[in-house]
């Protein structure tokens, strides 16, 4: 093994041990309240008239947005190199998509700038049907090592997750690409 195979290794087993912390620290209760009725209805009932009807009604509860914000900050400290973290929660009214409510950093597996929704991603869709910490594929084009953390309310269903990100430095990738 090469010594960046070992340094992907050991961030590897990092961004396992967060992903662990995350799914107990992160209030589900709160994850789905960030993102409000009115704004989830837009994501999931497109407007074709007005194409970015979404955007423009994208509310946040501010207080438990910035509350998230800070516990996803304080979680990434928690390693010892530059990993970002998002939360993705479902999409009211459409449950196979998510959404990002939350994100720290400009490391993003999935996110792509401008996109209001995803549909679920096979991993995506493992971590949040099992309700467990799920490693995402190798990603070659990007050189991203991520590592998704289920998030559960308080009646233990998983409302969303959260995605751990870093650099791969055994990747010859540029890494991500700005937005």
């Amino acid at each position: 093994m090469s010594d960046n195979q070992a340094e992907t290794q050991r961030m590897l087993d990092a961004l396992l041990e967060l992903a662990r912390i995350a799914s107990v620290m992160v209030d589900g209760e709160e994850a789905k309240r960030i993102i409000t009725d009115r704004a989830h209805y837009y994501l999931a009932n497109p407007d074709t008239t007005h194409r970015f009807l979404s955007s423009d009604y994208y509310d946040v509860d501010g207080e438990t947005f910035l509350r998230m914000k800070k516990t996803l900050l304080r979680l990434s400290m928690l390693v010892g190199f530059p990993c970002d973290t998002s939360l993705w929660v479902r999409v009211k009214g459409l449950e196979d998509h998510v959404t990002v409510a939350v994100q720290n950093g400009n490391m993003k597996r999935y996110w792509e700038w401008a996109e209001e929704k995803r549909a679920l991603e096979p991993e995506m869709a493992q971590c949040m049907e099992k309700g467990e910490v799920t490693v995402a594929p190798p990603d070659p084009n990007r050189g991203l090592v991520t590592v998704l953390a289920p998030v559960s309310d308080s009646l233990g269903d998983v409302v969303g997750f959260v995605e751990l990100t870093a650099k791969d430095p055994s990747s010859t990738a540029s890494g991500p690409d700005w937005s």
